[in-house]
This record gives structure tokens, C-alpha cells and sequence, in this order.
């Protein structure tokens, strides 16, 4: 549901609309970023640097990588995007549950999905040698680290031979961590770096609270992140936005204050289910919680959407409903506690 397809559709403001469907950082941009696009602001008259050089060598330094391994460009789904228009894989294997938007991403390019079922009796376990038979079927592996949907993490010893078997079988191997930010969960850099195929994706938007700029970064070997940038063209960074993620990557306080803010508010979402038979709550290591309900809700998006809420929901394999509960400010998170109440019949109120 785009927010603002469905506001043109009711006549209203999206400042009228709570958007659940998104994991921006509830706080907002870093006051150090919002500075220091207040300061680029007057030199809008300048041409924006071709190589980014600034926020470029910030990454690399931070990563330890050389600059040919890294691509500045777009947010992660268009790069996604141009890989599958240029690699023109026919199958994809990629964890479920699956988004929407990755969902939506492979059907416009015809590319058939080959969802691995994780193990749900084992809180959505990885199998990493199930996966790895799995990838011969497959011309390419779709593979989000943080999941997006559920928020589950692998460790970098699980990566390994998943990177390993995809040189090895010459299969385009793509890792998306835009939640990584929000688990800090290791990534696996310098294996993709010396990799053939394989790519690592990150953005500015959900974390840095960057959206309005859609800018992101991939990390790949030398060869491979030359094959990208030729495809991507000619893609001129927004000075505004280059300004604004080296500000945001610098300010170590900003991290601090959302992880402790994330902390704060899922205690309160937490407490507020406490105690009640129809609602599960499930913390998870990013920004999000899974609400699992003990009947599955007929009509739930809509429910919301009556109540000016866009969410998120899915089943598993064994068809139990989840519901993606995103922190977000205070305010909202209370609204939405108490419409899911409404609807799911929970009359237990909410206080903090």
C-alpha cells in the first residue's frame, strides 16, 4: 500500500495516514544531518560531485575496503532492480516469508520465486545447509540480512559457504541489509569484496531516517561493482543527501538515542500485550516486533486502513497470521495498540 496512492484515493493528507509499513527510524534524521544540510544549502549553485568522494571514503574507511568495491547510487530494491534487468535470471531463491515490495520486484521482471521455508517450530530457524542445496535450482539468491519481515539475523560463519557455493556455481548472490543498522549484526564484507558475484546493499533510508533521498550504497568485488555502476549510468548524488549521511554516519550519539528509544517503546508495546491470550508479542533484533494473533483476523489491512493505519501482515507456511509492528513515535504506536485491540477484541487498556 503506497501511502500516497491510497491518500490520492480518499481525498486525504498523507499527514493524515500512519504509515506501519515502513521501519524509519521513529526520531527522525540526526540534527547533525538536518545541520548540515541547512549548511549545504547555499552552495546548491555547486554541481554535485560525480564520486562522492566524501561519503565514499567514510565508508571505505569504516569498512576497511578499497573505493572500486563500493557503488554510491540508489536506494537497494533499484539496484536490485538493474541486476535483474541485466543478469536476467529466470528464478530466485529467497527466505520466507517474503515483502511485498521484492515480491512485486520479481513478478514486473518475470523472474519466478523459490521460497525457502524457514523453520517455524524453531522461531524461524536458518538452515544454511538446506539453503545451499537449495541455490543449484536457483539462477540467483535473494538474501536479507537482518530478514525484513521478521527480523531474524545469521551469524558470519553462516555466510561463509553460502558466499563460497555461490563463486562457486557462478550464481549472482545479492545480501540486503537495510535493517542491518538497527540489530548490528555482523556483516560479511570482505568475503563479498574478494567474492565473484556476490553484493551487499544498504541504505540511508530506514535507519538514517534518509527516505526522501533514496540513497543507498552496495559493496562487491572490483569486477563486479564496475559491471553495476555501468549499468546504473550516470546517477549524480544530491549534494543535500551526501551532506546528510556523513553527518548521520559521524553522529555516534544519534545511534545511541534511537537504539535507547527502540528499547523504551518496545517495553511499553510489550507490556501492554502482557497477560493477554489473543495477542503473542515477539520481540525481534531490529526496529520491529512480530504480533502474532490466536485466531487469524479476517480483513485486518482493511480494519486498519478504516482507522487510518497502513500495516503489514503475513502467514507462515502453517498459516498463522503475523502482524510487522514497527516502533514509531509514542503517540502512534498507543493508536495502534488500541485499534489492533479494537479489532482483535482485546479489551485489556494500555498504559505505560
Amino acid at each position: 500500500m503506497d501511502i500516497y496512492d491510497y491518500a490520492e484515493l480518499k481525498g486525504l493528507s498523507p499527514n493524515r495516514l500512519m504509515d506501519f509499513s515502513s521501519d524509519t527510524n521513529p526520531l527522525g534524521p540526526s540534527n547533525k544531518a538536518k545541520h548540515a544540510i541547512r549548511k549545504k544549502v547555499k552552495h546548491l549553485g555547486h554541481p554535485p560531485d560525480r564520486r562522492t568522494r566524501y561519503l565514499k571514503r567514510l565508508i571505505c574507511a569504516t569498512e576497511n575496503i578499497d573505493e572500486k568495491n563500493i557503488i554510491i547510487g540508489p536506494d537497494p530494491l533499484y539496484t536490485v532492480s538493474v541486476l535483474l534487468k541485466t543478469a536476467c535470471p529466470k528464478t530466485a531463491l529467497i527466505p520466507s516469508p517474503i515483502s511485498d515490495a521484492y515480491r512485486k520486484l520479481l513478478k514486473d521482471h518475470n523472474v519466478k520465486v523459490k521460497p525457502f521455508y524457514l523453520n517455524v517450530d524453531k522461531g524461524f530457524a536458518f538452515e544454511a545447509e538446506r539453503f545451499i542445496k537449495k541455490m543449484e535450482g536457483a539462477d540467483c539468491i535473494l538474501l536479507p540480512n537482518p530478514h525484513d519481515m521478521l527480523g531474524t539475523c545469521l551469524p558470519a560463519d553462516v555466510f561463509r559457504p553460502i558466499i563460497a557455493q555461490a563463486s562457486a556455481m557462478n550464481k549472482l548472490l545479492v545480501i540486503d541489509e537495510a535493517k542491518r543498522d538497527f540489530a548490528d549484526t555482523p556483516s560479511p564484507v570482505r568475503e563479498i569484496a574478494r567474492s565473484g558475484r556476490s553484493i551487499i546493499l544498504r541504505t540511508f533510508s530506514d535507519f538514517h531516517a534518509l527516505s526522501g533521498f533514496s540513497l543507498g550504497y552496495a559493496i562487491g568485488s572490483g569486477k563486479l561493482a564496475q559491471d553495476i555502476r555501468g549499468h546504473l549510468g550516470r546517477f549524480p548524488v544530491n549534494p543535500l543527501a551526501e551532506a546528510a549521511a556523513v553527518a548521520s554516519l559521524r553522529d555516534k550519539g544519534y545511534r545511541e538515542r534511537t537504539l535507547a528509544y527502540i528499547r523504551e517503546e518496545k517495553r511499553f508495546i510489550k507490556n501492554s500485550f502482557a497477560g493477554s491470550d489473543r495477542i503473542q508479542c515477539i520481540d525481534t533484533p531490529c526496529s520491529f516486533l512480530l504480533l502474532k494473533p490466536g485466531e487469524k483476523i479476517p480483513g485486518l489491512r482493511d480494519a486498519f486502513l478504516q482507522r487510518r493505519i497502513i500495516v503489514v501482515d503475513f502467514t507462515d507456511k502453517k498459516g498463522s497470521q503475523y502482524i510487522r509492528f514497527p516502533v514509531k513515535k509514542h503517540s502512534w504506536n498507543a493508536r495502534f495498540i488500541r485499534a489492533l485491540k479494537n479489532i482483535s477484541g482485546v479489551d485489556k487498556p494500555c498504559t505505560k
